[in-house]
């Protein structure tokens, strides 16, 4: 089932969450098309004569022709009547990376050389529409290789004026962002103008699947869509603000899990229910994903009709042992759970609170009484918070010898662009000028009064104004760590009230102090600013202040 359809289960009839999620619905994936009802004759002289050069010889276009002559004899071994048909009956595409390892027309495991030869003939078939995995097989790959090709092949000019487009974003950043349209682009078989608000959201939902680590905090592609007029004026700014889940009734939080045993799910909303005056809603939520998706819906999958905590010991040791690993949609391990032992944590107090509530209200509580599958010792911290703390000094101890090199370069980069700014809001428009070796072309201001330039050497619009605000906000920020050790939530929440002038009772000094609202500690802490970090506070207050006579609000 469609994740948002999911998501939307819980939902009242028209009301506003559904009719936007109607609104921005991904397109359905087509399951016949020309280039997959090919003949293999027809097949593969397209697709030699998009990505080989039968002049040239290469070897690389030798081990392609290979490769592909043995992959579509493994396909043809399949039932379908398309290649699209056999690629999914083969299996290939649910086996993920290890598709390779499939046994080949009954000869056994694959050789080295053997699946080298087959990923490039993949290469061919997917860049060439032949074939159009789902974004679980898609997710798996590391072949940068297929993706350059499929955006050469499928829409060149409209991936170049996008990569023009990311010029100032970082190399990581612009390549991540070209990397999910081009999933995109195969997955769906169109081009990027086609590329829907739905396509974007359904992506995102499947790099959190696959446990893509940041990939909801890099949202550059829909910014970039957005920005080259693909998506409509209606679509919002920002992903974000269709991924933002508004509050939730307890109902809702636990049938979105969905769980099977009626009977458990309504001990859930009815545990919830009482522990939820003593909780924010986001401490809600997050226990509500431990027990019910973590704890019993894993229970409910591996082992069908369970409707009672009671669990048998090796019931319970198979959970603990899943647990530990964060896995994939189909269950593989991706990496182990650092937090694994908090995870246990929950699970524990929820049998502990329903045995202590069953004595005040036995009616109640009393039928569901059980004893806990969770030892007190398993949840002991100390040595797992010893290895956090050892692995966080031996970090510092790697890198505080580097402290200087980025104090240097982030306090270069800033004086850098500051200069290539000024010298370039003097030129004007059409005219070309000269920072530190390099030349510009200035280009006509963009929205916002932002100033662009031409880099002449590599023909690389760059947006000098935002590089000047990066630049002047990653100095102040690495200058107001270092200076006063406090965390980066921390100095998120610093404002002009943050200030307090004390005065010294022993002679009367006036210093200036930094007040520290409460964090992770729960304590307000007040700094001595030191003249440095006075310098760089105020460059920050001159920068908001935009020499108006007060502070904005905002």
């Amino acid at each position: 089932m469609n994740p948002m359809m999911q998501a939307d289960a819980s939902k009242p009839v028209g009301s506003p969450e559904e009719d936007k999620s109607l609104e921005w619905e991904p397109r359905a994936c087509e399951t016949s098309w020309w280039q997959t009802r090919q003949s293999r004759e027809s097949l593969v002289k397209r697709l030699l004569g998009l990505f080989t050069n039968p002049t040239a010889g290469l070897t690389r276009d030798q081990t392609r022709r290979r490769g592909l002559s043995k992959l579509l004899d493994w396909l043809e071994g399949q039932p379908g009547e398309s290649w699209q048909d056999r690629w999914m009956a083969s299996g290939a595409d649910s086996a993920g990376f290890e598709w390779t390892d499939l046994p080949l027309m009954g000869r056994g495991a694959t050789k080295r050389h053997q699946r080298d030869e087959l990923a490039t003939g993949l290469v061919l078939l997917v860049a060439g529409q032949a074939i159009r995995p789902s974004y679980a097989w898609l997710l798996r790959q590391r072949l940068t290789v297929m993706l350059a090709e499929a955006r050469a092949a499928s829409d060149p000019d409209a991936f170049r004026r996008l990569e023009q487009s990311a010029q100032h974003a970082t190399v990581a950043a612009r390549s991540d962002a070209l990397n999910k349209l081009t999933w995109i682009v195969i997955r769906k078989g169109s081009l990027v103008k086609d590329i829907t608000v739905g396509d974007c959201i359904e992506l995102t939902a499947s790099l959190e699947e696959h446990h893509f680590r940041g990939s909801a905090g890099r949202p550059l592609f829909y910014a970039l869509l957005k920005e080259t007029g693909v998506l409509p004026a209606s679509a919002p700014l920002r992903l974000r603000v269709l991924r933002i889940q508004g509050r939730r009734s307890v109902e809702q939080i636990v049938d979105g899990y969905g769980i099977e045993c009626r009977a458990v799910c309504d001990l859930l909303v009815e545990y919830f229910t009482e522990r939820a005056p003593e909780l924010d809603h986001v401490s809600l939520r997050s226990i509500a994903r431990n027990l019910c998706r973590l704890f019993w819906r894993d229970l409910e999958i591996h082992n069908p009709g369970i409707d009672s905590l009671r669990l048998a010991p090796e019931v319970a040791q198979a959970w603990k042992d899943r647990l530990a690993y964060i896995r994939d949609a189909e269950g593989h391990p991706v990496r182990p759970r650092v937090n694994f032992r908090s995870e246990l944590v929950f699970v524990r107090a929820f049998y502990q609170d329903i045995a202590r509530w069953a004595a005040d209200d036995p009616g109640r509580w009393a039928p569901w009484v059980a004893p806990c599958p969770i030892k007190a010792s398993e949840c002991a911290t100390k040595k797992s918070r010893s290895g956090v703390k050892s692995r966080m000094d031996q970090r510092t101890r790697t890198q505080l010898p580097l402290l200087p090199a980025l104090l240097r370069a982030v306090d270069r980069q800033r004086k850098d662009a500051e200069t290539r700014l000024t010298v370039a809001r003097a030129t004007p428009a059409g005219e070309r000028f000269l920072v530190a070796g390099q030349e510009f072309e200035r280009c006509r201001s963009g929205q916002a009064h932002r100033i662009y330039a031409t880099e002449l050497t590599t023909g690389r619009r760059r947006n000098l104004t935002h590089e000047e605000e990066a630049g002047f906000w990653s100095w102040a920020a690495v200058e107001v760590l270092r200076h006063t050790g406090i965390r980066i939530e921390e100095m998120l929440e610093l404002t002009h009230h943050s200030f307090i002038a004390y005065t010294l009772p022993t002679t009367g000094e006036v210093v200036p102090m930094l007040q520290v609202a409460p964090s992770k500690t729960d304590a307000e802490r007040l700094l001595l600013v030191s003249p440095e970090l006075a310098e760089v506070l105020t460059a920050v207050i001159f920068r908001v202040r935009a020499r108006n006579a007060a502070l904005p609000l905002v």
